[in-house]
């Protein structure tokens, strides 16, 4: 029985779709809920390691006193040879764990966005497709490093280190309820020509099947 830690910022962002991957294996899931000031697992009781979304920065550790430590956690778990798989916020506190520098877009990207991948060893990916962007900051890459997506205003829409690594801007767990979920934390849209209209971003039965397709094919990736 494989264990796996899911790292939790902020109501509503969970892993999604990706619960029916570990439905049927062999995996014991627990989640830590950061924001309720749960104590973060050890290294030694998890064999993944999840790091979801969140509406904070990886650079306010004086609002958010347990950021130090999770950061501390993702690099252990690296160093160790965990499987680490990071979305959105959770890929910005790989980067930042990591040693590089998250930093502030020049807009926000929110919405159903095109993502082109740009490194065939992401087999997962399709070349190109809508998955659902919701940042308003970017990361750098950090040492030994393989960027493998990217968008218009995104440069680094994700990046590996080696096969069990994974950090993505995206939300590939998205699946029906998660535009919901994200929209009561932000409660409003800001203007921006990346920003879709609700409409837009409510419309999302066009674009969940080819990102469950793809999240369920990085799993299988990252389990071989």
């Amino acid at each position: 029985m494989q264990k796996v830690a899911i790292l939790q910022h902020a109501e509503g962002e969970w892993i999604g779709s990706m619960q029916g991957w570990f439905a049927d294996k062999a995996y014991e899931l627990q989640t830590y809920r950061l924001d309720f000031n749960e104590a973060l697992p050890t290294i030694d009781t998890f064999d993944w390691l999840l790091i979801m979304g969140g509406p904070m920065s990886v650079n306010d550790e004086d609002t958010y006193p347990w950021l130090p430590a999770e950061k501390k956690l993702i690099k252990e778990a690296i160093e160790a040879g965990k499987k680490v798989l990071g979305i959105c916020l959770g890929g910005q506190l790989i980067a930042c764990a990591m040693g590089a520098k998250v930093y502030q877009n020049e807009q926000q990207e929110i919405g159903w966005h095109t993502v082109t991948k740009t490194d065939d060893s992401a087999t997962w990916m399709p070349d190109s497709f809508e998955p659902l962007s919701w940042h308003g900051e970017c990361f750098e890459l950090p040492v030994n490093a393989f960027p493998f997506a990217s968008s218009l205003i995104t440069p680094y829409q994700g990046f590996h280190l080696g096969k069990y690594v994974w950090a993505l801007q995206f939300h590939l767990e998205a699946e029906h309820g998660t535009v919901d979920a994200f929209y009561a934390i932000e409660k409003s849209l800001p203007e921006g020509e990346y920003v879709q209209s609700e409409a837009e971003l409510f419309d999302d039965t066009p674009y969940l099947q080819q990102s469950r397709e793809a999240i369920f094919a990085l799993l299988h990736q990252m389990n071989d």
